[in-house]
């Protein structure tokens, strides 16, 4: 699966990407939500990871502005975070994520949430 990340703090981008790609994943990543988008339109990934509190270009308004790509429909969207509170979850969700993990990530088992929550947006 191809998957961008896009995460304003290098060490999670870096826990995520050791990750995934020992799991067999191709995996960009991005520190700015304002730069990534163009990065994203031109890899068409399967799966973007976003984190949702990022200076310029939140993870929710990157969510709207991947949704308006036609080329990125099909692209799943799912937001990592700290915030734990269920009305974020909900934010994410109505701007076009498929689901949510809350941070700190289980590098043992957030390849395995990460595919059930993409499967289950098919």
């Amino acid at each position: 699966m191809k998957i961008f990340i896009v995460d304003d703090d290098h060490e999670v981008i870096e826990v995520m990407k050791a990750v995934l790609e020992s799991n067999g994943h191709e995996v960009s990543s991005n520190v700015s939500g304002s730069r990534a988008v163009s990065d994203i339109m031109a890899m068409r990934p399967d799966c973007v990871i976003t984190d949702l509190m990022m200076a310029a270009l939140d993870g929710l308004d990157l969510c709207e502005e991947i949704r308006q790509k036609k080329e990125l429909d099909k692209t799943k969207i799912v937001m990592v975070s700290a915030r734990e509170a269920e009305h974020w979850k909900e934010k994410a969700v109505a701007r076009g994520a498929v689901g949510y993990i809350t941070k700190p990530i289980d590098p043992a088992t957030f390849t395995e949430q990460l595919m059930a929550i993409v499967e289950s947006a098919r």
